[in-house]
């Protein structure tokens, strides 16, 4: 009986095989965005920073729905790189925006292998999902 609970779950649990999805696509993207020393996580909190203007830390990582010590983490090395700046607010320095543009062409070959990967109707799934998802508690 236990078998046929933990067979079930293995073979029907959405969350494990979008969790697995996630990792397999923060590969894809990290590897190309490698040779710019950026990762994918790194790259959308720039994007959110440039989109924002000056803004805090706690409202990127609101609109990214990103946990508090990921975003800290990640604008700290963003910040030693000089990409942002956050010594009056959150903002992108010129150097961020620079990086931006320097990471689209790297950023345009993993969404095109993106789209290779996924099975086109799991592609336009993920494409119609707006880009920023309210959290639970914010419905």
């Amino acid at each position: 009986m236990a078998m046929d609970h933990a067979a079930e779950i293995a073979r029907d649990c959405m969350a494990s095989r979008v969790r697995r999805l996630e990792r397999q696509l923060t590969r894809l993207y990290d590897d190309a965005l490698r040779p710019h020393g950026l990762t994918g996580s790194q790259l959308a909190l720039l994007v959110a920073t440039q989109l924002s203007g000056t803004t805090t830390a706690t409202e990127v990582g609101r609109r990214l729905d990103l946990e508090k010590s990921t975003v800290s983490r990640n604008l700290a090395r963003l910040a030693a790189a000089g990409l942002v700046d956050v010594s009056d607010g959150l903002r992108i320095t010129a150097r961020g925006a620079a990086a931006i543009a320097a990471c689209h062409p790297a950023w345009r070959q993993a969404q095109r292998k993106a789209r290779k990967v996924l099975h086109p109707t799991a592609g336009r799934l993920i494409e119609g999902l707006p880009g920023h998802l309210a959290r639970p508690h914010d419905r």
